[in-house]
């Protein structure tokens, strides 16, 4: 899958989810999330509230690579919580999965961009997989992963988590 399929295919899915909660729910509140891949935000996005204090959300990543043994390898896109809808923002984030998976190892990966902020550059977190077991190639690995995040909005303190199912087809 080339680079460009797999930008349109992680817009697509976050357009999705803001949405379908945008249609059920029109009120603010909101959650928001930018994705970052290669460099450039492909989608920045508000998750309607339907009046809570914590807000989950889940979408899949389906995603085929090219892997070599032992090479950490980033899966998808990096992500970044928003305060108030702007991307200078820097709320507290943190990612959560299973350090080992069936065929590899996961681990924390980050991209800093200033996109023009006054405040200084934003991290945006990621993950990276590196494959461990030969056995992989030609299989699919599984995992989950939980980017929790503390924002606000309109003066009020929020907590999100965004869970993300993730299908890796592992190829030579």
């Amino acid at each position: 899958m080339n680079k460009l399929t797999q930008t349109l295919l992680t817009g697509a899915a976050l357009c999705a989810l803001g949405a379908a909660p945008a249609m059920a729910q029109p009120t603010h509140p909101a959650m928001h999330v930018t994705a970052l891949y290669a460099g450039h935000a492909v989608n920045k996005t508000k998750f309607h509230n339907p009046g809570r204090q914590h807000i989950t959300y889940t979408y899949g990543i389906y995603s085929s690579r090219q892997l070599v043994l032992d090479q950490k390898v980033p899966i998808g896109s990096f992500y970044k919580w928003n305060s108030s809808g702007t991307l200078c923002s820097n709320p507290k984030q943190k990612l959560k999965f299973p350090k080992k998976t069936l065929y590899g190892k996961l681990s924390v990966a980050t991209e800093t961009y200033s996109f023009g902020c006054p405040s200084g550059p934003t991290i945006y977190y990621g993950t990276d997989y590196k494959l461990t077991d030969p056995a992989g190639f030609g299989n699919t690995d599984y995992f989950v992963i939980k980017d929790l995040g503390w924002f606000k909005d309109n003066g009020n303190k929020y907590r999100g988590t965004l869970n993300m199912d993730v299908s890796l087809t592992i190829t030579e």
